[in-house]
């Protein structure tokens, strides 16, 4: 659809068509987008988290768009067990390069 969803219909409106604001933006979702069946949930059955990412701030112009985790097997976010994607950095180049630990 040319977007990433936002954060109020986060990883659902890959199988339900979200509600929009714009009727003509609406008439434009084709989904489901994943297989039928697919749970969008981790080992644990939590649902897994998704939080979009503002790239107009320069300081994140050529990272991801949005953040996938899990909040790990206590199912309480900002612990230790939480399941994070690493997010690329950029150096003084502008090159993209991975965090490390």
């Amino acid at each position: 659809m040319g977007r990433y969803p936002t954060a109020e219909q986060g990883l659902d409106a890959l199988v339900t068509k979200p509600t929009f604001e714009n009727e003509r933006l609406g008439d434009k979702w084709n989904g489901p987008y994943v297989k039928p069946g697919t749970k969008l949930e981790d080992a644990w059955g939590n649902k897994i988290k998704y939080e979009p990412i503002d790239n107009t701030d320069e300081s994140n112009k050529n990272g991801p768009r949005y953040k996938l985790y899990s909040v790990g097997p206590d199912g309480q976010p900002d612990t230790a067990d939480d399941i994070k994607a690493r997010e690329p950095n950029t150096d003084s180049t502008g090159a993209g390069t991975t965090k490390s630990d």
